[in-house]
């Protein structure tokens, strides 16, 4: 056998690739198919590059999620965070009898309060139940 390696070399054929660079260029252009599939579906030409797409994702994002929340297409991360931590807190403030305007603390003392009031009519002390003792009919009588 290693009579025909030898012979193999040195008869001038060119060398066949390897099995890993064969993989590699399958690899690479699936790589490219799937990069030129990812352009045309953003919206950006076929021949750009990662950075473009990802920049162009990442925008279509933007705009998407401003326009779910009610935000202006042009709005930031920022300003769509803001807008709907604003529309939280005024629904859950209404929610809990507080105005639509009310910051986290005055929702958090009226939560407090109607949680006090609650718990007071359940449990606390019942005047009214000493005057019904009164009123009972004794049969025996």
């Amino acid at each position: 056998m290693t009579e025909e390696r030898q012979d193999s070399g040195c008869t001038g054929e060119t060398e066949q690739p390897s099995s890993a660079e064969e993989w590699k260029g399958i690899f690479l252009g699936i790589e490219q198919q799937i990069r030129r599939e990812c352009a045309r579906i953003v919206g950006v030409p076929e021949d750009s590059d990662w950075s473009a797409i990802g920049r162009e994702t990442g925008d279509a994002t933007r705009k998407g999620v401003a326009k779910g929340v009610g935000a202006s297409e042009e709005a930031d991360w920022e300003e769509i965070g803001g807008h709907v931590e604003r529309t939280v807190r005024s629904g859950i403030s209404n929610a809990v009898g507080a105005t639509p305007d009310a910051d986290w603390s005055t929702i958090g003392q009226t939560v407090d309060q109607k949680v006090r009031s609650f718990l007071q009519d359940l449990f606390g002390p019942k005047a009214e139940a000493e005057d019904e003792e009164e009123d009972l009919v004794d049969p025996w009588q």
